[in-house]
């Protein structure tokens, strides 16, 4: 939010009111070894419940292209009709990538019936705007968007596992804000998917009183460069959202 204008005192006052104090300042967030995943491209499957208990199933596909030092990331998410598809959430990401792992520049979100979004990562200005608000963020390596966070995870998971140990904290710039998102390793779990049984590491942003009411679960797939092979949202009102691979397809079989 913007700082607070604090008016000028009356003439005939003798003490200058104090000036309000100024935001605080964003949590500085652990930085991490990286080392990104290769170039993929993925199909889920996406189950719905909402909080009334209606169900619903959907696909997803997502696209990330890691170009050695630059990226491309696109997410949609949508329900499959007979005929056509409808489009309920449209994620893009594109930044850079060096040692710090993702670097976004321009993230966008587009959600059925409303306006597209855009968050702006300005590192030469250490600013984050926002296209939904004046309000600015202060920018810190490391920072992600929403889209990119699970496969940040995956870049810090696949330069040293050790590091997923203790709090991995991520800052986030969404539509309006920026929030330190900060993630707990729960343990390895088998997930079956259409691609067979998967080893996994779970890990798991609990609600966060005051700044998020979400549950965010991300599973990541050591044997598979660490993709994130599963996304869970948990909302407060008890809907919940997963979307579950059902195949990968990975252009760089290298593994960069």
């Amino acid at each position: 939010s913007a700082p607070a204008i604090t008016a000028p005192a009356p003439a005939v006052a003798e003490a200058v009111a104090p000036a309000s104090p100024p935001p605080p300042p964003v949590e500085q967030a652990r930085r991490y070894k990286t080392n990104a995943p290769a170039s993929a491209q993925f199909d889920l499957h996406v189950d719905r419940r909402d909080a009334d208990g209606t169900k619903w199933q959907g696909v997803a596909a997502m696209a990330w292209d890691n170009r050695g030092d630059t990226y491309q990331l696109k997410l949609e998410v949508g329900l499959s009709m007979l005929i056509t598809r409808i489009n309920l959430l449209v994620l893009t990401s594109e930044g850079l990538i060096d040692d710090s792992g993702i670097v976004p520049v321009t993230a966008t979100e587009k959600r059925h019936a409303r306006s597209q979004t855009a968050t702006h990562f300005n590192r030469s200005a250490k600013a984050i705007t926002f296209s939904a608000t004046t309000a600015t963020a202060p920018w810190q390596e490391g920072v992600q968007d929403k889209a990119t966070v699970p496969f940040q995870l995956a870049a810090i998971g696949r330069a040293d596992v050790n590091q997923l140990a203790g709090n991995i904290d991520i800052l986030v710039g969404e539509e309006k804000e920026a929030t330190v998102f900060r993630f707990q390793l729960v343990g390895e779990e088998e997930l079956e998917t259409k691609m067979g049984r998967l080893v996994t590491w779970h890990l798991r942003r609990p609600p966060k009183p005051g700044t998020y009411s979400s549950q965010l679960d991300i599973w990541l797939a050591p044997s598979m460069q660490w993709y994130p092979v599963q996304i869970r949202n948990t909302e407060a009102s008890g809907a919940l959202t997963t979307q579950t691979v059902t195949q990968i397809r990975v252009n760089d079989a290298t593994g960069k």
